[in-house]
């Protein structure tokens, strides 16, 4: 084959893995170092004390025996896809997606945010913190402890009778998958590919992504941001 044929097939190779590449999006944690987030934690922990980046990507988080902490991306996104794998090593416990970030504090060291919580059996759920989303009413919390809380939607899966209910939510050992889109002022939380939170005219529709430890050991992978039209 010519050298100027070799040169042309090498080139529309890396033109289709480039493309490829945008259209699943960038991955977040793929050769990260600390530097590249901003970091906080309660008690003055290091960032390589409480998060652990493996070289495919996987994020670990060493949240059991330290206090609340937080990595932040240092760019600000709108109208974006995050998408991503997740689950607990060991004893369940709390995580959580902050979107819409801005530099001010909600309360503790937690950014004026919509959190999309990572709870087993309640994940999905969104914390307001400084912001506001309009939800249907039967996810509206009951008690004033959880005022700022917006329940999942309850899914309802179409089964043969006698058959137990699907779960959409798996075990906590095991890799759920989780997608969330943000696009202009509408945030939908995708489960295991089941639609299971949706909010409408979010006060705010920007902001940093930040990733939560919350006193408990968690792993992520394939932790993924594209940009939509």
């Amino acid at each position: 084959m010519p050298m100027r044929t070799l040169f042309l097939v090498g080139t529309f190779i890396f033109a289709v893995q480039a493309a490829q590449a945008d259209s699943a999006g960038t991955y977040l944690f793929k050769g990260a170092e600390y530097g590249d987030f901003y970091f906080d934690s309660l008690e003055g922990e290091e960032p390589d004390e409480v998060f652990e980046f493996e070289t495919d990507g996987t994020l670990l988080i060493h949240g059991e025996g330290k206090s609340e902490a937080y990595i932040q991306t240092l760019d600000e996104y709108e109208n974006y896809e995050v998408s991503f794998e997740y689950r607990w090593p060991g004893e369940p416990g709390k995580s959580g997606i902050q979107i819409h970030c801005t530099s001010d504090t909600s309360f503790s060291i937690w950014p004026e945010c919509i959190e999309i919580q990572l709870e087993y059996e309640n994940s999905g759920d969104f914390w307001l913190l400084n912001t506001e989303l309009e939800v249907e009413e039967e996810q509206m919390p009951l008690k004033a402890a959880d005022r700022n809380r917006r329940h999942r939607l309850k899914i309802e899966e179409k089964r043969k009778y006698g058959e137990p209910p699907i779960k959409v939510e798996l075990p906590a050992d095991q890799w759920n998958r989780m997608r969330i889109i943000a696009k202009e002022d509408t945030v939908q939380v995708y489960l295991n590919d089941h639609l299971i939170n949706e909010g409408k005219n979010a006060s705010t529709n920007s902001g940093y992504i930040t990733i939560q430890a919350e006193e408990s050991d968690f792993v992520i992978k394939d932790f993924r941001i594209r940009e939509l039209d």
